[in-house]
Order: C-alpha cells, then sequence, then structure tokens
C-alpha cells in the first residue's frame, strides 16, 4: 500500500483496520479514505473562510484540485492534516487510474456534498437538524461508506457473503449511520459550541438508541461475511463503538476509549476469524 505513511499518519485505528483487509479490496478502501479525509481536512480548516472552503470542496466535486490546495495546507494547524492536503492532487490523480475509479468518484461525492451540507446548513443561531436532515447527513459522509465497502468486497472477493448483496448494503448502511451517530453524540457539546447542533438533548435517548442498532447491524453484516479477515477487521469498530457509546451519558462531555480497551477488544474478537 503505497500511501500506508501517510494513512498510519492520519488515522491510527483505521490503518490497523485496513492492514487485515484482502489485497483485493485494501487499496481502494484506503484511497477512499484518504480522500475523504482530506476533504474534510479543507471543510474544517478553521484558518479559511467559510466561502474559501465552500469553493474548494465544490471545485474538488468538479473533478479539479482547488486553485489554493496548497495555501489551504498551511492554514492547518496539524502538520499531518497539511501533508494530506499537499498530497491531494496526486490522490486525485491515483483515483482516475484506479480500476475502482468510479465507485471511488461515486462514494467520496456523497461525502463532498456531507461536508457541503455542514458549512452551508450552520450558521450564526441555526437550528438543530431535524430528524429527516440527520438521517440524510449521517447517509451522505457515513453509511455510503457502508454500502461502498458491501459493493467493493462482494466485487472482488470470492464468496464474500452467506447474503443478498442487497441485505449487506442495507445492514453496511445502518452500520455507517450508526458509527457516525457515537461520533455525533460523543462530540455534541463541542460540536454545540460551534454552533452546530446534530444530537439535541431532547432526542439523546433516541439517537443513542439508533445508534446502538446501527452498531448491531454492523454485527450482523460482520457475521454473514464468510472472508475471515474482512468479518475479524469490520467487528472490531462496532465493538469500540459499543465501548463508547456505553460511556456516553446526556450530561457527558467527550469520551474516548483507552487503548487498553482496544487491545482487549481486538483480542476479544479473535474468535470470529473462525466464526
Amino acid at each position: 500500500m503505497r500511501d500506508a505513511a501517510l494513512l498510519r499518519a492520519v488515522s491510527r485505528s483505521f490503518y490497523l483496520t485496513l492492514r487485515l483487509m484482502p489485497r483485493a479490496v485494501r487499496g481502494p478502501l484506503a484511497l477512499g479514505y484518504l480522500l475523504a479525509r482530506a476533504s474534510d481536512s479543507i471543510a474544517d480548516a478553521s484558518g479559511a473562510d467559510v466561502a474559501r472552503r465552500i469553493e474548494a470542496l465544490e471545485r474538488l466535486r468538479g473533478g479539479e484540485v482547488p486553485a489554493d490546495v496548497l495555501a489551504l495546507a498551511e492554514s492547518q494547524t496539524n502538520p499531518r492534516e497539511a501533508e494530506l492536503l499537499r498530497r491531494l492532487p496526486a490522490l486525485m490523480e491515483a483515483m482516475a487510474n484506479s480500476d475502482a475509479r468510479d465507485s471511488l468518484a461515486w462514494v467520496w461525492g456523497h461525502i463532498l456534498r456531507g461536508q457541503l451540507f455542514d458549512l452551508t446548513r450552520f450558521g450564526p443561531g441555526a437550528a438543530a437538524l431535524s430528524a429527516e436532515e440527520l438521517h440524510d447527513y449521517t447517509y451522505l459522509v457515513a453509511g455510503c461508506v457502508g454500502e461502498f465497502w458491501s459493493r467493493l468486497c462482494a466485487e472482488r472477493l470470492r464468496g464474500f457473503s452467506r447474503r443478498p448483496l442487497d441485505e449487506m448494503v442495507a445492514l453496511g448502511v445502518d452500520y455507517g449511520r450508526g458509527l457516525q451517530l457515537v461520533n455525533i453524540l460523543r462530540d455534541r457539546r463541542g460540536d454545540a459550541a460551534l454552533g452546530r447542533v446534530y444530537a439535541p438533548d431532547a432526542r439523546f435517548a433516541e439517537l443513542k438508541a439508533q445508534a446502538e442498532e446501527g452498531l448491531r447491524s454492523g454485527l450482523e453484516w460482520a457475521s454473514a461475511v464468510e472472508v475471515r479477515r474482512v468479518r475479524y477487521a469490520c467487528v472490531v469498530p462496532a465493538r469500540i463503538g459499543q465501548e463508547t457509546l456505553a460511556r456516553i451519558e446526556r450530561d457527558s462531555g467527550a469520551v474516548k476509549v483507552s487503548r487498553a480497551a482496544v487491545r482487549r477488544i481486538l483480542l476479544g474478537s479473535l474468535p470470529r476469524l473462525w466464526r
């Protein structure tokens, strides 16, 4: 994996998951993550005004490298994120030359729409997202990833699943949404301070239940997978999500699962290699 060092620098947890995936899908999955992470760095670039960030993301949706991508890289406070943006033109070239380019363009296009929604929906005094808006948003930024993984694995891995593809896609979408809801609930206080209310307190219990159901869908998805390495790799994020969700309460701040807990989850999930 050519961008392994970059991937490891910007996401240690996803890098560990990806290392377990078969070679046939590892490259497109890594490239898709790096593209999404790069555009997310642009969306969150606090050193650039909102209009400039929106223009940059719109250019990416049109298949163009933003003219000021290097300036946006320099506005990053995290050197790893800055390096990721400096590499963005090369990543886009890699997507254009990939045999999975259509799938990558599809999933990144959805993610870009979600990132643009974030920037355009929330302004001074913006209301909380409605239930319908949150449902659509979680699909754009995460549910579509579950669909992308399901279709890519089914296409490239012989005997991938015991269940039909449409069922795996539905479970994968729910899984992605569940993981995103965990992130939203975990970070809701910090997001609210920035004027972005995804999960109002009045809906806390409802959204936590939805997150739990999404993670159960993830475990159901993994249970149907016949490829052992994929099954094990995709169980771990669900277990970490469950561990995180168990620590989130209505009045809690941000919570984080310790490295010791992650190691326990990794070891405890080993039986999934067999079933």
